[in-house]
């Protein structure tokens, strides 16, 4: 099931780069870059040499350049904030997750033996499924309903429970309050989980990029060489700005995808032993 299908995010060619591994998104974002760097450059050098600053223009062209330089550097600097903020406040969603989860599980202990013994079951079934049916399908921006339906039923059980004890009571209270958290833990790690940037910011960062790039590539220098070790290294300037980004722009995606290692815990340790 598609969280958000309302918004046109299918983005196939960002899909394909996070798809490789580190180096690969690396070595993919070197070539795509620096294609377009020197395929801008042999347009304007080569092709429409009239346009081209001289001599008596490079001065005023270059206060322009530097100003463009400053410009985006903001735009790109802007919009890191909002993918790294997006990145960590998911991460941080599902540890907490996770710790909710474990404290509800502890706190079954306060009942009786029958529902301690079927409410600690329900939840690692619950766990059990957010690895292995819920993660897979984060990456695509979906969830799964069953997993989401063995939640539901956590809840209701939760909420149904009729308490006898002043200890039962109090672990009741708490444990209304922790499922009320997780379910809003839950929901944040599902509707979170999509590119950070909807498609507007991406025309913003990549038409600045190309206005700044095609702009350097309009002086006329002496040395060719000399222009185009230049044009080289404002390429691989943009590499490494896109790399930062591309690197932390969906949370469940690419080499940096956050992974269930708070539940595996869970499962594999902390609920290990008894």
């Amino acid at each position: 099931m598609n969280p958000d299908s309302h918004l046109p995010l299918n983005l196939p060619l960002l899909r394909f780069l996070l798809g490789l591994s580190d180096l690969g998104l690396r070595v993919a974002l070197v070539i795509l870059v620096l294609s377009v760097c020197f395929a801008f450059y042999y347009l304007f050098q080569v092709v429409f040499k009239r346009y081209l600053f001289n001599r008596d223009h490079s001065s005023y062209a270059g206060y322009i350049y530097n100003a463009m330089g400053v410009v985006f550097s903001l735009v790109f600097a802007f919009i890191t904030v909002l993918v790294w903020q997006n990145y960590n406040g998911v991460n941080d969603a599902v540890t907490k997750e996770a710790s909710n989860l474990n404290n509800i599980y502890r706190l079954y202990s306060a009942f009786p033996p029958a529902i301690d013994k079927a409410g600690k079951a329900a939840i690692r079934d619950y766990t059990h499924s957010v690895i292995e049916e819920d993660w897979p399908l984060l990456s695509k921006d979906e969830f799964s309903i069953d997993s989401y339906r063995k939640f539901l039923k956590i809840e209701s059980d939760i909420v149904r429970f009729q308490p006898q004890t002043a200890g039962e009571i109090n672990a009741h209270q708490q444990m209304l309050r922790l499922i009320t958290d997780s379910a809003e833990l839950r929901r944040s790690r599902v509707y979170n989980a999509k590119f950070a940037l909807d498609p507007p910011a991406w025309v913003g960062l990549v038409s600045s990029a190309l206005v700044f790039l095609f702009f350097s590539c309009l002086f006329e220098m002496r040395s060719r060489e000399i222009h185009s070790v230049l044009i080289l290294f404002l390429g691989l300037t943009i590499v490494g700005v896109l790399y930062f980004l591309v690197l932390y722009i969906h949370p469940f995606l690419g080499p940096m995808a956050i992974q269930p290692t708070p539940f595996q815990n869970l499962l594999n340790v902390t609920w290990a032993v008894p």
